[in-house]
């Protein structure tokens, strides 16, 4: 052996020695990662996320608007849906209905242009981007009404808005309404029963419904979880106390406006929306 490979073996297991040493040294301290700090923060990172309550209950935003959050378990499907609702109440605001047929938005945009407290989407509308059934804009009337079957929500001439069933009471031309959008099918029934024809169909979903003590609840169901049938059930057994409620144009179309932190934007952009504005 000749002394320039003895020269090169020594240096070989010197390397090695060296590498053993120190990735054998302390491996407790190289591999078990460093106790995080209070508050759930790790070291140099973001805050560690609070779970979300299932239930946040009627929070206030100001004086006659509440907002919460509710969790819907589907353990059939694996999934949960949470529900963002708006509990308004007449005394403190007004209610329009904002129509463009023909030039559709989306409702960030029309939220962004509105200048209200609160826009969602409203009325189904066809592929020219007019509104199904009727609606009534500041006083102006646009299209038909529905016959025989889906909801109305309206706000009479003194302001005082109202959901009612067109099955039970028809629009009659000539009435004096400063706002009226219509929707389909009706979740909860005048006399308290719940829309029961069962579909299948799962999809986004935008409620309007009124409680006993008149005040409007929105209900949004941003994923495509609850068919109509589920829905109207859901709301049905809940502590809202909901009289009344129609369904308004879900999929796509389904979005509300609060604010630039508190949106859920339509895919869609629509050709109609309801604002809530608070009183002078």
């Amino acid at each position: 052996m000749t002394d320039s490979v003895r020269q090169r073996l020594r240096f070989g297991i010197w390397i090695l020695g060296f590498a053993f040493l120190f990735g054998c040294a302390s491996p407790t301290r190289l591999f078990t990662p460093a106790p995080l700090p209070t508050l759930g923060r790790p070291q140099g990172g973001a805050p560690t996320p609070t779970p979300a309550p299932s239930d946040t209950g009627w929070l206030s935003l100001s004086p006659g608007l509440d907002r919460r959050e509710v969790a819907a378990r589907f353990p059939s499907l694996g999934f949960e849906e949470r529900l963002i609702l708006f509990r308004v109440d007449p005394a403190y605001f007004n209610f329009r209905v904002l129509y463009a047929p023909g030039f559709p938005r989306r409702v960030s945009e029309w939220g962004a242009e509105a200048g209200a407290r609160l826009v969602f989407n409203a009325a189904f509308f066809d592929e020219k981007d007019i509104a199904v059934g009727l609606v009534v804009s500041d006083g102006q009337v646009f299209g038909k009404s529905l016959e025989g079957f889906g909801g109305m929500f309206a706000v009479d001439a003194e302001g005082r808005p109202s959901i009612r069933s067109l099955a039970a009471q028809p629009y009659q031309p000539g009435e004096p309404l400063a706002q009226a959008v219509q929707g389909f099918p009706m979740l909860i029934y005048p006399d308290g029963s719940a829309f029961a024809k069962e579909d299948g169909a799962r999809a986004r979903r935008t409620v309007l419904g009124q409680d006993a003590a008149g005040r409007i609840v929105l209900v949004v169901a941003p994923h495509n979880a609850f068919t109509l049938a589920e829905f109207a059930a859901w709301l049905r057994d809940s502590d809202l106390g909901l009289t009344i409620a129609m369904n308004l144009d879900g999929g796509g179309s389904t979005g509300y406006w609060a604010g630039p932190g508190d949106a859920v934007d339509a895919f869609t952009p629509v050709p109609a929306v309801v604002a809530v504005y608070a009183k002078e």
